[in-house]
């Protein structure tokens, strides 16, 4: 299934809409999104993704791990800490 997700990462002047399945891993909506950003940003080798506070696994599935339509996930270079703040 579809599922549209806001993605933002660290660095980026903006959020992203991604269009991404529910049996995408994370690893895979991380990789869209910086690819995606790559205009603006430098792209970053290794990431780690939040929902709010809670870090999620790469390997995990949107689904798995309970993504939801328009959801925001952020996604902060894996050596910098998680941007303070982060709203759902």
């Amino acid at each position: 299934m579809l599922v549209p997700l806001h993605g933002f990462l660290q660095g980026d002047s903006v959020g992203l809409l991604l269009l991404v399945q529910d049996t995408d891993t994370l690893a895979h909506v991380a990789r869209t999104l910086i690819d995606a950003a790559a205009v603006r940003v430098a792209p970053a080798q290794h990431v780690r993704v939040f929902r709010g506070d809670v870090e999620l696994p790469l390997n995990e599935t949107v689904g798995g791990a309970g993504l939801g339509p328009l959801e925001r996930i952020d996604l902060v270079p894996e050596d910098a800490a998680p941007a303070g703040g982060t709203a759902s």
